[in-house]
């Protein structure tokens, strides 16, 4: 792709290193709508240079009359003291990135201002031009850095729990976690796997793939080791792992040092990615030739596999760096790794190295076909498991246990599986993102599709797969259900032919996940509307009074749900969030904490699912709250999802020059019908997915 004239000119003003990160941009066809992005953004640089002291200038002003009163010195509120962080962000070259301190700190500044909660109601709220301005001068000092879009700092990332033993799994050839098959086994003790593995913790992207909370969290080395000796145990009582290994059902007493080496260099390759070294190939095969003078050969290449398991560049996903301040292309075997944790969660197979190896990875036509392999493959559902079940929080429906047992009740794992086959078909068959909202499918469980009602549903509508079915192996069926009285049998898709159900905002999962026990919670299910679909994340203000104390204060002897909750909440301070959040909540009131549909409480009062949104328009039940979601919220709701996907691809919380490539994501995934593999598509063709950046940010 040849660069026109005045691109050229352009170019030739910006200087070596940001001139190459454009060229390679182009000349990578598939980063084409990004690389244009960036030449028009570095085209009007120069203008807005000029403009930088004048908004400098004005945020001070603002700042300065509006918020000095309570966020400046030592007692300033909520430990932000603006006038210091001027000072330090003025300190801040034009050409340098803003230190993270600074960029969060602002960043909270921007959400409470844009939400209107700050300045203070009582206060009075800022002009369209104050606000603006402010919007202005953030997006020029911290989304661009001296004008100019970047991607911030790569971390170093380790694999987490769930990709380390799935990376096992697909480099021995075995299975270390049993399916839920049975209902029996619903119940059943929790495996070696997760009994030894501790529990990780979610950073600060929402998920406990966070590059920077997994490096806050200690190895847990001994737990490792066992999984890997574990792991080796099966593989060696297999004689199908045994051959995908050596290319033998049954190892020989002796191996040459010949074959050891071609063994060897194999599960290297595989094993750490691309990244072996003559000094790791030597080291593992004096491992086994040694180990083999006087132990028998099966036992010697156990050996040789555990000293290659525990080597740290297969539990770190490392990258070569250059030290380098402006974005550089990763390598194909990088990026083939990016690709594979990504899309399966799993290490690169040998048909994705070789494509690496072979320098044609990124072309259009070889990343269209490994994207469908990699999409068609069964480990696709870790989109579903670890993306989704994190960002949806339906994967702590398996952290309850039955009573009296150490499994999980039927109908939570109900709740997860329909949860977990939603999004799992919106995957493979490329849905709309907003059938997240509503839609006219869903799965539903022969386990609570009475409590559903069986009426409310009729024959699926058709739909047209992109990729191959991966799921059809938890169900068992023809001669695998002979002789087995109770079997678990996995949801199903089933059309909607009522306005009660559609999407995940009124599944029973999520219904049963925003309730408190034996009651359900309208506070709680907006906040989760807000926070999960719409993006909008909320900090409760200080000093809320006890809700028994609301109740008390009430005249009513009786007080209804609605007026406990307005009590509660009539602070100024909390108006201002729950103005948002109440109506939300509210118009799910026809649900229980189960999921179930009511029209009364127990107290036979009337459920009244209705309400009025900021905007001033009404609905009056589940259904039309969810269409005026889909109209006058889709935006948010399609970002946000875009966030969360980038968030979890790139192993690390969006920062505000991650927002360049969302606007780009977004524009795509517009004009492709709102499609959710459009948005894999431009997130894995993204500039923070191909290109590095070691400067800290």
């Amino acid at each position: 792709m040849r660069l026109s004239e005045s691109e050229t000119r352009t170019t030739e003003m910006l200087g070596a290193p940001l001139k190459m990160f454009l060229l390679l941009s182009l000349k990578n066809h598939s980063l084409t709508f990004f690389a244009v992005m960036c030449l028009s953004l570095l085209i009007g640089s120069a203008a807005r240079s000029e403009n930088r002291s004048h908004a400098d200038s004005v945020v001070h002003e603002l700042i300065s009359e509006h918020c000095f009163d309570c966020h400046q010195g030592e007692n300033a509120e909520a430990s932000i003291d603006l006038a210091a962080t001027l000072d330090s962000t003025r300190d801040v070259a034009k050409d340098q990135a803003i230190p993270l301190d600074l960029m969060n700190t602002w960043t909270r500044v921007e959400k409470v201002v844009t939400q209107g909660r700050m300045p203070p109601p009582e206060q009075g709220s800022l002009s369209a031009h104050n606000l603006d301005g402010f919007g202005k001068w953030f997006y020029e000092r911290l989304v661009l850095r001296d004008g100019l879009p970047h991607i911030g700092t790569t971390p170093l990332r380790r694999l987490t729990h769930r990709e380390f033993i799935a990376s096992l799994e697909d480099l021995l050839g075995i299975r270390m976690r049993n399916e839920y098959n049975h209902l029996k086994s619903v119940h059943v003790e929790k495996g070696l796997v997760d009994r030894i593995l501790p529990i990780e913790v979610p950073g600060k992207n929402g998920f406990v793939n966070d590059a920077e909370s997994l490096a806050s969290q200690p190895v847990p080395l001994l737990a490792y080791m066992k999984c890997i000796d574990f792991a080796l145990a099966k593989m060696s009582g297999s004689a199908a792992s045994i051959e995908m290994l050596t290319g033998v059902a049954v190892l020989p007493e002796k191996l040459s040092e010949e074959q050891v080496k071609d063994i060897a260099e194999r599960f290297l390759r595989r094993a750490l990615r691309g990244n072996a070294t003559a000094a790791h190939l030597e080291k593992l095969v004096s491992i086994y030739l040694e180990a083999q003078k006087v132990k028998a050969s099966m036992v010697a290449f156990k050996e040789m596999l555990r000293t290659t398991l525990l080597l740290p560049e297969f539990h770190y996903r490392f990258e070569a760096g250059r030290n380098q301040t402006t974005p550089y292309l990763i390598s194909d075997h990088e990026f083939a790794t990016r690709l594979s944790y990504f899309l399966t969660g799993s290490t690169p197979d040998d048909e994705l190295l070789h494509a690496a190896a072979s320098g044609i990875l990124r072309s259009p036509e070889m990343l269209d076909e490994q994207i469908q392999r990699l999409m068609s493959s069964s480990r696709r559902i870790s989109l579903s498991e670890s993306f989704a079940g994190q960002w949806i929080g339906f994967d702590t429906l398996l952290a309850s246990s039955a009573a009296g047992t150490q499994g999980v009740p039927i109908t939570a794992r109900a709740h997860y599986d329909e949860l977990l086959y939603f999004f799992d078909e919106l995957f493979k068959s490329d849905l709309s993102v907003l059938d997240l909202v509503d839609s006219e499918w869903m799965y539903v469980s022969n386990y609570t599709i009475n409590s559903y009602g069986k009426d409310q549903f009729s024959k699926p509508p058709e739909i047209k797969s992109l990729h191959a079915g991966v799921l059809q192996y938890r169900a068992l069926v023809g001669s695998a259900r002979r002789g087995i009285e109770q079997i678990y049998d996995p949801p199903t898709v089933r059309g909607i032919q009522s306005d009660r159900f559609g999407g995940v905002i009124t599944s029973g999962g999520v219904m049963s996940l925003t309730s408190a026990p034996q009651r359900t919670s309208p506070v709680r299910r907006g906040v989760w509307v807000l926070d999960r679909l719409l993006g909008q994340q909320l900090e409760a203000p200080a000093n809320v009074p006890p809700i028994e104390k609301a109740i008390q204060d009430l005249p009513a002897s009786k007080p209804g749900k609605l007026e406990i909750i307005r009590a509660h909440t009539s602070m100024p301070s909390c108006m201002i969030c729950h103005e948002n959040i109440d109506p939300i909540g509210f118009g799910l009131e026809n649900f229980d904490s189960m999921g179930r549909w009511r029209t009364s409480y127990p107290d036979k009062s009337a459920v009244l699912s209705q309400g009025k949104l900021p905007d001033g328009k009404t609905f009056s039940s589940p259904k039309e709250l969810k269409q005026l979601l889909l109209t006058d919220y889709r935006e948010p709701i399609v970002r946000n999802f875009i966030r969360r996907m980038m968030a979890y691809a790139l192993g690390r919380e969006l920062r505000p020059y991650d927002r360049v490539t969302e606007d780009r994501v977004f524009q795509y995934v517009v004009k492709n019908g709102y499609r959710s593999n459009s948005v894999i598509r431009a997130i894995i063709e993204s500039p923070q997915f191909n290109y590095r950046q070691d400067e800290g940010s």
